[in-house]
């Protein structure tokens, strides 16, 4: 079984400071056949007053040196060559114009901020738990119904990472049929949920109730990601959520290149 992850980061992100050659040579030293390396691309903050701080990604210099990696490593890792954008509407028309500028394999569309906020401030959190929550799940249904092509919808379950609460896990019971619109619209564009490792008091996020809820409803397309900014987070929690899959009757597992979801037969 080819063991891929499709969400990590390197020093091309604004948060991390890890060459890709060394993502890529810690992922075949892991065991892993593909990595995608999918960097921040943060219009949302470039667009926000209060968040100019976040630096840009240099885009030609992502791609170009992602695609000469992706030559080199040929026969030793598949190199899936992409980015996370950080959903805001305003911004909808500056991810169209990239995805239509550079050839990629695979985009992860994340939600990061809700309006003007960020879900990773304490401050974030002053309307208190149950509307904090809602408003990122309204935030993730928004995203989409993104025009711009993207593969992915990264990390639900992103807002409860730094949340003060003693039960952080955002869970499916708590908004059943927010989370249900989300996951239909999910199925009905054809777009893939993603699995990611580093869970919030869980082992990965969505946490087993969304996951579960979306297989129940029809959902095939499943991707990992370890969220990896560094080679210690490659493959995170990777054969637990394997296990998990399974037990939830998945038969496949994705990964991306040129767009086009390629299955791997869980085993």
């Amino acid at each position: 079984m080819l063991i891929a992850d499709c969400h990590s980061h390197c020093e091309h992100s604004h948060d991390s400071k890890t060459p890709a050659r060394v993502m890529l040579d810690c992922a075949i030293a892991k065991g892993a056949g593909y990595l995608a390396i999918t960097d921040h691309c943060d219009k949302d903050c470039q667009l926000i007053e209060g968040f100019e701080w976040v630096r840009q990604i240099d885009l030609d210099a992502h791609f170009s040196s992602l695609e000469k990696l992706k030559d080199e490593y040929k026969g030793k890792i598949e190199v899936g060559v992409g980015l996370e954008m950080g959903y805001y509407a305003p911004a909808d028309g500056l991810y169209k114009d990239i995805t239509l500028r550079y050839n990629t394999d695979v985009l992860i569309n994340s939600v990061h901020l809700v309006g003007s906020k960020d879900c990773y401030e304490r401050s974030y959190f002053d309307s208190g738990r149950y509307e904090a929550y809602g408003d990122y799940l309204r935030t993730v249904a928004d995203s989409v119904q993104a025009p711009y092509d993207y593969d992915i919808i990264g990390h639900i379950g992103y807002v409860a990472r730094k949340s003060p609460y003693e039960d952080r896990a955002l869970k499916y019971t708590e908004y059943p049929d927010i989370i249900d619109g989300i996951l239909k619209a999910i199925i009905d564009k054809g777009k893939s949920l993603e699995v990611n490792g580093r869970g919030t008091d869980t082992p990965f996020i969505p946490e087993h109730g969304i996951v579960r809820r979306y297989r129940e409803l029809g959902g095939e397309l499943i991707t990992f990601g370890s969220d990896a900014h560094n080679p210690d987070w490659l493959l995170v929690n990777y054969a637990q959520v394997v296990e998990a899959l399974k037990a939830m009757g998945f038969k496949y597992i994705f990964r991306y290149l040129n767009h086009r979801p390629i299955g791997e037969r869980l085993v």
